[in-house]
């Protein structure tokens, strides 16, 4: 189960991007887009720790939170496994 939103605010609910289910898959892979393409996030494997920041030097935004806003991501779950792809709404207020 993937979320379509999440709000990293340090309030201690919802402060993460958390997709039910993915220890599942410890061959896991998660790219994270900005509105341009820009990759502002990646994982491998993903274990549920995003929280709004960038860890890419893609934009030079390495430890930075990135802005409000919708995000495209792309999830590998293995090899054998077709992954999946969506949009996720990131509102720290």
């Amino acid at each position: 189960v993937i979320p379509d939103g999440f709000s990293p605010n340090g309030d201690g609910i919802n402060d993460e991007f958390v997709i039910l289910g993915i220890e599942k898959y410890p061959e896991n892979e998660l790219y994270i887009y900005n509105r341009w393409g820009g990759l502002v996030y990646s994982a491998k494997p993903y274990q549920n720790n995003w929280k709004g920041e960038s860890n890419t030097t893609t934009l030079k935004l390495v430890g930075d939170e990135v802005v409000d806003g919708t995000y495209f991501y792309i999830l590998k779950l293995n090899a054998e496994e077709k992954g999946k792809n969506g949009y996720i709404e990131l509102r720290r207020k």
